[in-house]
């Protein structure tokens, strides 16, 4: 939590509001908020439902009944923990904060200054869900909410992180994925008074048995184990534990729980499940199993079980309960491994009536193949950099996917290697797509890639159908197609992936494979904007700055560029031009020069040449002509190499030629300019330079798809080439005579 270090306070409140101010989340202006209904009651406040300004998107805010010093440190406790954990698909989102002003809403809500903006659940919790839904959910379905479940809780232990307030009220279900919350205010459990006895009799079949007999026992990792046992016999029940209509939890049985009382398992529940939830909600701690063997335990039944159904359907003997082995959403750990070592113990059930061949396959399956229990290491982690991926907003590249692979500890041609046998689902076949994309462990292969790209996409895989959107509208290794570019794009918003939710607006804003419709693209980039994605902030930035399709708001414009700039180079450079230029701010060449300077740095090209002429005018900079020169140079050479690297993309030679024939080129066109400026003063290279970089940008935004679908393109390329040496030769004749 390295990004809270500079926050200077002496009490949680100070600590909350300075971090506000220096924008470590985002703040939401209450006001902003409409259609607030509560959905729900804890045991610390209440929690809406509201819309987002006119948006449609769904907000939950979770506000607190007492704004004391407890609730201050549970809140920045929240905060905190949330930053540690908040990639993990399966835990709840946090988007921000919002401050109630009582005084101007007439406290309709009774709320108390601070509520957290968060994820909406659009399922509600586990218990109402599967309440409503339990006669159609599917084994496969159960042991996949079990999976999501245990590898969140395995995901905050792997933090250091203690849940301590488990069960089916606190998890939540958003379009039937499980999604943990309330993991930061939960230790407040202990420490505060607030909660009412009544809601701590209201999850006593959760509480570890040890708290039961003894107050002071301190709840631990192994008490979140306890509540996950009960929470995976809730799953397979659809029941609330111990629950008899009209009767409420009590005293007498907290008693019996402590003596051993157990639900009974369900008819027809695998056996190697009720084992394992068994031994999650056994009295003694020091026989429970961690969370990472849950999550591995879990793996290996799902696994085992998959496999064993495929076999009895080839012999004819398939069970009524067929149980597929997709896991998803999880995070792995160094101790998956273990699992090859385990006993399917409902194998017995299984093959009653299997020969003592069948049962020897069996034996070998479960516990003498080594291979076949690697792979639900390697689902696991496929399906982990599947999802991390997803939420990604930069474009991939080979590091990423290097970086993920440490994390889990795991070489890349393990992973593709496992890939290529294992093309049966859709993130799988994503993610091959991806390691021929960018040549892992393997010569990359862009036309295989989009192979694999359509197989995924047709089998509804958000982030296959983006990136093949992108392969088309860049032209190169298939055609270009503005049809198929919004089709993929429609389809890949609809699986709420931001980045193609943001391409969409783009495609309403620039006429697209539809018609243009400025409000549609500012609906699109004001939804993923609302959720984080900087590059939609950056697009609804300069729509509000121009007046584009919506009112001209230079303020609005520069809080969207100012928050943009923390992930987007383009917000960067523009937060920068609006201090230059006084848009929705005060003037400020200084700061203008800064922001410049560091989009330069890290490879904006315009911003090299705002830059160049601060440095030429001497504004918010010294006056530096020499520094002006070589940026504009830059300009110049950059925008020539990138034309001349076009067009040799288009010829037949193999990539050593080409890099060798670019470096002449580029030598040249440094000689060339170096040439052109010789023996005149610095105001005049400065001058020519400058010339020659306005060209120079323009041929830096050309592209190869751009070149080709368009015949114009390439005639005013070459006027322009002639106008930077008309130009050029001019100057030097009006300079020198």
């Amino acid at each position: 939590m390295s990004q809270y270090n500079d926050v200077d306070y002496t009490t949680d409140i100070d600590w909350l509001e300075e971090a506000i101010a220096k924008k470590y989340f985002k703040y939401y202006e209450f006001e902003n908020f409409s259609n607030i209904q509560e959905i729900g009651t804890g045991g610390f406040g209440k929690v809406f439902r509201a819309s987002w300004k006119s948006s449609g998107q769904y907000l939950a805010l979770k506000t607190f009944f007492n704004f004391d010093d407890a609730t201050i440190k549970a809140i920045s406790r929240e905060l905190k923990l949330q930053r540690e954990v908040d990639f993990h698909n399966n835990i709840i989102r946090f988007f921000g904060i919002t401050k109630y002003e009582p005084e101007n809403k007439n406290n309709l809500l009774n709320l108390n200054r601070y509520s957290l903006v968060m994820e909406y659940a659009d399922n509600g919790t586990l218990r109402k869900y599967l309440g409503k839904n339990f006669d159609n959910i599917t084994w496969k379905d159960k042991l996949n909410m079990a999976y999501q479940l245990a590898s969140a809780v395995s995901c905050l232990h792997n933090e250091g992180i203690v849940h301590r307030d488990l069960h089916s009220n606190n998890i939540l279900v958003l379009k039937n994925k499980i999604k943990l919350a309330d993991f930061g205010l939960s230790k407040s459990i202990e420490e505060t008074s607030n909660v009412q006895s009544s809601k701590l009799f209201g999850v006593i079949p959760y509480i570890d048995p040890k708290r039961l007999m003894n107050q002071k026992y301190k709840l631990n990792e192994l008490s979140d184990v306890y509540s996950v046992g009960v929470l995976l016999w809730e799953i397979s029940s659809g029941k609330q534990p111990f629950c008899s209509e009209g009767e409420a939890y009590d005293i007498g049985l907290a008693f019996e729980i402590s003596q051993g009382s157990r639900e009974e398992p369900i008819p027809d529940t695998p056996e190697a499940y009720v084992t394992l939830y068994t031994e999650c909600w056994d009295k003694e701690p020091i026989f429970r199993p961690t969370m990472n063997e849950v999550v591995d335990q879990l793996g290996a039944i799902m696994y085992s079980i998959s496999e064993i159904n495929e076999y009895n359907t080839v012999s004819g003997r398939q069970k009524n309960d067929s149980i597929t082995g997709e896991i998803e959403n999880c995070v792995a750990s160094d101790d998956l491994i273990a699992c090859k070592k385990m006993e399917c113990s409902n194998k017995q059930d299984i093959q009653d009536e299997q020969d003592e061949q069948d049962d020897k396959s069996d034996e070998e399956l479960i516990n003498n193949s080594n291979s076949s229990f690697i792979k639900p290491l390697i689902s696991v982690i496929a399906d982990e950099m599947a999802n991390l991926i997803f939420n990604e907003e930069k474009k991939l590249e080979v590091s990423t996917i290097c970086r993920y692979c440490e994390v889990y500890n795991v070489k890349s041609e393990e992973v593709y290697e496992w890939l290529l046998e294992n093309q049966y689902d859709s993130n799988y076949i994503f993610l091959l797509g991806v390691f021929n994309h960018l040549g892992i462990e393997t010569n990359a292969n862009k036309e295989k890639a989009v192979e694999l790209y359509q197989k995924a996409a047709v089998l509804g895989h958000s982030v296959a159908q983006y990136n093949l959107a992108c392969m088309y509208k860049e032209g190169k290794v298939v055609c270009r197609d503005n049809e198929k570019i919004f089709n993929l794009l429609e389809n890949s918003a609809e699986g709420e992936y931001l980045n193609a939710i943001n391409m969409l607006g783009e495609c309403y804003y620039k006429e697209i494979g539809t018609d243009i419709d400025k409000e549609k693209a500012f609906e699109l980039y004001q939804k993923a904007a609302n959720l984080g994605h900087s590059v939609a902030q950056y697009n609804l930035a300069q729509m509000y700055r121009k007046g584009d399709g919506v009112d001209k708001d230079e303020k609005k414009a520069f809080e969207l560029f100012e928050e943009s700039s923390k992930e987007c180079l383009n917000g960067k450079f523009m937060l920068g031009y609006c201090y230059s230029k006084g848009i929705g701010t005060s003037v400020d060449k200084k700061k203008a020069a800064e922001l410049y300077q560091q989009s330069a740095d890290q490879g904006h090209e315009l911003a090299k040449n705002n830059l160049a002429i601060l440095y030429k005018r001497g504004e918010g900079v010294n006056k530096d002509s020499d520094k002006a020169s070589e940026l504009f140079k830059e300009l110049y050479l950059k925008g020539y190499s990138n034309i001349y690297g076009t067009i040799l993309d288009c010829c037949d030679i193999d990539d050593d030629e080409k890099g060798q024939v670019k470096s002449f080129f580029n030598n040249k066109c440094v000689s060339l300019i170096n040439t052109l400026v010789s023996d005149l003063s610095d105001e005049k290279q400065v001058e020519i330079c400058q010339a020659a970089a306005e060209v120079g940008q323009k041929l830096i935004k050309f592209d190869s798809a751009e070149i080709v679908d368009n015949y114009k393109t390439c005639e005013g390329i070459i006027k322009n080439i002639k106008n930077v040496f008309y130009r050029s030769a001019d100057e030097i004749k009006k300079f020198k005579n």
